[in-house]
């Protein structure tokens, strides 16, 4: 009897939930928490797999950082300075876009120069192309010729390395062997300075405080100092921007989290807007699905969560279904720095400042690059480095004929001034921010002159906005720190103690920053994929 109705039910196209499921709940192969860059990725290479996917996202657009917003006629880029590794032949991020199945789908644009860098007493331009920038640098610090050198053969031979290892990972062992014979110090190379900082590379090549001041301007996209962030992190970067090429995209960075979820939708995948998940269900030492805010349920076999680490382990899960050494393990790891930005609209064509299609503009008061990083965890926005963006010179349709759309981007502390008094004086949060937000517009005049003039939108994130937007803690923009302790393979993997439960984002392995946290995505589908249906 209860055959037959089964029967007739499936007959009429209405069917029951599954034993132990109440009535409306919805099922899938894999729930996505956040549609950030490494949640998007996974979904994708899912979806493009044959596998039922649902993205659930807090906010009202997918992105994460990986976003713009508008004011008025003008378009904001969140967070995007350029992307990697996108040059037809050589860049590495173009297998992981056509994996994601977006590499028709956007449009970058090329940017050489890459930026300039400003110190106190002298200004460079820096090539993207690496045998320019090698070639300058000796003109430049022809005293030092020998050690530009050697730490360009050392980044090149760590580029070797870790293509070869990932064609070794990816199943592509003859590609792999070609690679090792061309160069088989390679792996010798990535081995010797696997354990060592930036600043321990650079000791072995130069001592010049202006050359090393030059050679780690980049350690900003990393948010740690030369002498913690690791070497092999800052070369593979570094590798990937002067090898594989310097872009920005047209429609900024919200057209490849716009791309990313067309794919997923085109594949029958599904995602839910400004919607909360505030629990993983675990049965049996598995994760089942997620619970949301507003009371809905969603069941799964896989559960990927590209939330941050903190509160996907201990709100989501809860440490009571955690090993206590992996609950230790994450206590102990540190937090990485938030950042300060200045969203402007300006009714004045700045272009001409940017000469040579540079869209960025470094400004370091000191050589000392030990000294930068003290000022941004203490907080000194009279004289902490920062950053000036022109996106209109890469993306004329973001301001009106004749206007621009300037950012200026700096680090400050989350806790900075009794946490910015969000807490006790809402009014005074907002009168604080605007305040620092104008003491770097004015810093800025130095380059741009008059620019507080030709205000025409004026809007400041703080360390706290970034938070409520995102929900990291500490407004923090990388994830974990990227410090020797807790990175590389010291970085949370995707895979978890609980059973089906992966993560993607900045806070695994490979590490922060938009292209990073892509391939962490891809990672964790791979995981599943290998595991099937």
């Amino acid at each position: 009897m209860k055959r037959m109705l089964m029967s007739c039910l499936m007959a009429l196209g209405l069917c029951l939930p599954a034993a132990g499921l109440k009535a409306g709940v919805k099922t899938y192969d894999v729930v996505v928490i956040g549609a950030g860059g490494g949640g998007l990725a996974a979904a994708s290479r899912l979806s493009q797999n044959g596998m039922k996917v649902l993205v659930i996202e807090q906010h009202f657009k997918v992105g994460g950082y990986m976003t713009s917003f508008e004011r008025g006629d003008y378009t904001f880029e969140v967070s995007l300075h350029a992307m990697d590794g996108l040059d037809p032949k050589t860049g590495m991020n173009i297998p992981t876009f056509a994996e994601m199945g977006i590499l028709n789908k956007v449009k970058p644009i090329k940017l050489d120069p890459m930026y300039r860098a400003v110190f106190p007493d002298f200004t460079i331009n820096v090539p993207a192309d690496v045998n320019q920038y090698e070639a300058m640098l000796k003109e430049r610090f022809p005293r030092e010729v020998k050690g530009i050198a050697g730490f360009f053969k050392d980044l090149d031979q760590i580029n070797n390395g870790m293509a070869s290892l990932l064609d070794l990972q990816g199943g592509r062992y003859s590609q792999a062997m070609k690679i090792l014979a061309e160069d088989p110090l390679c792996y010798f190379v990535i081995a010797s300075y696997w354990n060592k900082s930036l600043s321990k590379l650079l000791d072995q090549h130069t001592h010049d405080q202006k050359l090393l001041a030059v050679l780690t301007q980049l350690a900003g996209f990393l948010g740690a100092s030369p002498d913690d962030v690791p070497a092999i992190v800052f070369a593979m970067m570094w590798n990937s921007y002067h090898r594989g090429g310097y872009y920005y995209f047209e429609g900024g960075s919200q057209s490849v989290s716009n791309a990313l979820a067309a794919v997923i939708k085109e594949n029958g995948g599904e995602i839910l807007l400004q919607t909360l998940v505030t629990k993983i269900i675990i049965e049996n030492g598995k994760a089942v699905g997620v619970k949301t805010k507003d009371g809905q349920e969603f069941r799964s076999k896989y559960v990927v969560s590209n939330a941050n680490a903190p509160a996907t382990l201990f709100q989501m899960v809860g440490k009571e279904y955690l090993p206590p050494d992996y609950v230790k393990r994450v206590e102990n790891m540190k937090i990485g720095l938030s950042c300060f930005q200045v969203y402007m609209g300006v009714d004045k064509d700045y272009r001409e400042y940017f000469p040579g299609g540079i869209h960025e503009i470094f400004e370091n008061v000191t050589y000392d690059q030990a000294a930068n990083f003290a000022m941004f965890k203490k907080g000194d926005p009279d004289h902490s480095p920062f950053a000036i963006l022109n996106y209109s010179v890469v993306d004329p349709k973001v301001a009106p004929a004749g206007h621009n759309v300037i950012v200026i981007t700096a680090i400050l502390p989350y806790d900075w001034q009794n946490g910015w008094h969000e807490k006790e004086d809402y009014q005074k949060y907002t009168e604080l921010k605007n305040q620092t937000g104008m003491i770097f517009v004015k810093r800025a005049e130095k380059y741009l002159p008059d620019l507080s003039k030709h205000l025409k939108v004026f809007e400041v994130g703080s360390p706290r906005t970034m938070e409520h937007f995102t929900l990291n803690p500490g407004g923090t923009i990388f994830g974990w720190d990227n410090t020797l302790d807790q990175s590389l393979m010291k970085r949370l993997g995707q895979e978890t103690p609980i059973k089906n439960l992966y993560l993607a984002g900045a806070w695994t392995f490979p590490a922060g920053g938009q292209s990073a946290v892509l391939v962490s995505g891809i990672m964790a589908a791979d995981k599943i994929l290998k595991q099937g249906k």
